[in-house]
Parts: C-alpha cells; sequence; structure tokens
C-alpha cells in the first residue's frame, strides 16, 4: 500500500526559500515514506505512533509528519533545513 503525502499550511509555508537541492532531496525522502512510514531504516519513531520523523539531505534537514493509516496519508506538518 502506498501512502498519500499531504502539506500542512505549515508546511508548505517553510518550504518558500528552499534551495532546488533540498526539495529534490525532500521529494525523494517522502516518496519513501509514502512507501511504507513505520520502516525503521528510512524513518523514526517518536513517543507518539502516529508521528514519525525522516531526514533528507544526507541528514541536513528533518521532516515530521503524521500517519494517518484510516485515510492511508502521510501529513507533513514540519520541515527543517540546515543545509
Amino acid at each position: 500500500m502506498t501512502f498519500r503525502p499531504d502539506l500542512s499550511e505549515r508546511a508548505l509555508g517553510q518550504l518558500g526559500g528552499f534551495p532546488t537541492e533540498a526539495l529534490g532531496a525532500l521529494a525523494a525522502a517522502m516518496a519513501d515514506v509514502c512507501e511504507n512510514p513505520y520502516d525503521p531504516l528510512t524513518t523514526m519513531g517518536t513517543g507518539d505512533r502516529q508521528v514519525r520523523r525522516a531526514d533528507f539531505g544526507g541528514g541536513r534537514g528533518f521532516v515530521t509528519f503524521l500517519v494517518l493509516d484510516s485515510v492511508e496519508v502521510v501529513r507533513v506538518v514540519d520541515i527543517l533545513w540546515v543545509g
């Protein structure tokens, strides 16, 4: 099963001014996440089963997302790029 990505308003706002390489790396990471959002090789758990994180861009960025199993959606809630 492949999950559908969805960006929150906050996440969309954080993308303003992102470098092209960061956007490409984020897209690649989210493609992996949407294939299996619980894969421990590509995502990290938190104290809440629905909230997970993944790094991208060689560890220069982190994305936090909610896994909404019932509707097969991965909702991005926070993006950090330290470049």
